[in-house]
């Protein structure tokens, strides 16, 4: 096969996958902010939600759902997105071993050597790898978190809202 084609072919997939990296960067970005929103709506109605009205404390309780399933996906997309980069590189990792790139110099053997350790088959070791999409991969969970925490805090409140008018 001719150099310059693979070369090319070489070149298109590093831009592909900078591509889906940039993708997956402006998700994890859009997410941010949405959770963010959810978050806040869920504190500022909660807050001007007041003793009047027992009922209107559990208001915010559909945004808490909202907000766990928004992470929820969040961390499938990021799933994804980490499955078809890491099958782009995996790919440009084998096509420096190609005779007709051999004058290139090995970025992706670095790399890997460096950062993502493989065994004798020249499959990744997976508990040694810490890929950032791995560390981005907390975030949404970190969110989920956070929103079941918020409902459970609006839950007890209400029950011991319930609890003392009964008793008063």
């Amino acid at each position: 096969m001719n150099t310059q084609i693979k070369f090319d072919e070489y070149k298109m997939l590093i831009d592909d996958s900078a591509r889906f990296s940039e993708r997956r960067q402006s998700v994890t970005n859009t997410y941010i902010t949405v959770n963010s929103l959810l978050l806040t709506a869920i504190a500022f109605i909660y807050k001007d939600s007041g003793a009047d009205n027992l009922w209107v404390v559990l208001l915010p309780i559909p945004l808490v759902a909202a907000g766990v399933y928004v992470s929820i996906w969040w961390y499938q997309l990021i799933q994804k997105y980490k499955n078809l980069v890491g099958l782009r590189m995996n790919i440009l990792y084998k096509m420096e071993d190609v005779k007709e790139l051999a004058e290139l110099e090995k970025v992706y053997h670095i790399e890997e050597a460096e950062y993502y350790p493989r065994d004798e088959e020249g499959n990744m070791i997976a508990d040694k790898v810490t890929a950032f999409s791995d560390v981005e991969g907390n975030l949404p969970i970190m969110f989920g978190i956070l929103h079941v925490i918020f409902g459970g805090f609006i839950l007890v409140t209400f029950f011991g809202r319930v609890v003392m008018s009964i008793f008063s």
